[in-house]
């Protein structure tokens, strides 16, 4: 995800471990995820693609990642207007998986589908 300040904290279980947690800077909040997925747009399709027509979907500037959540466990591939597609990703119903990594903001593209209908949510 774009712009993110991720942490992790490891439970140890040790006795007389010591687990001292400090304020997050104002650089990690609010979290990158929940400012990517608050961007995300409803999608649906019955022809194997997104948008559809001859639009293209624009990566803004929340996400470094293009990501979906799609209703039902899915297969997606990336393509850009500037021409190609990244490789076939198979993303679970219901939760975020990611179409594409490392995208550039304002890259025009669109999602295909290995199946012809599919809905839910994209982050970009």
């Amino acid at each position: 995800m774009r712009k993110t300040l991720t942490s992790a904290v490891a439970a140890l279980g040790l006795a007389g471990s010591v687990l001292v947690i400090t304020e997050p800077t104002a650089a990690a909040a609010p979290s990158a995820a929940q400012s990517c997925y608050g961007g995300a747009v409803s999608y649906s399709t019955t022809v194997g693609y997104w948008p559809t027509g001859s639009a293209y979907a624009r990566t803004s500037s929340a996400c470094a990642d293009i990501n979906v959540k799609p209703n039902t466990t899915i297969t997606v591939a990336t393509c850009w207007k500037s021409g190609g597609c990244n490789a076939w990703r198979t993303i679970s119903g219901g939760t975020w998986g990611v179409a594409a990594t490392d995208v550039k903001d304002g890259t025009d593209y669109f999602l295909i589908f290995a199946a012809s209908s599919s809905s839910g949510l994209v982050a970009d």
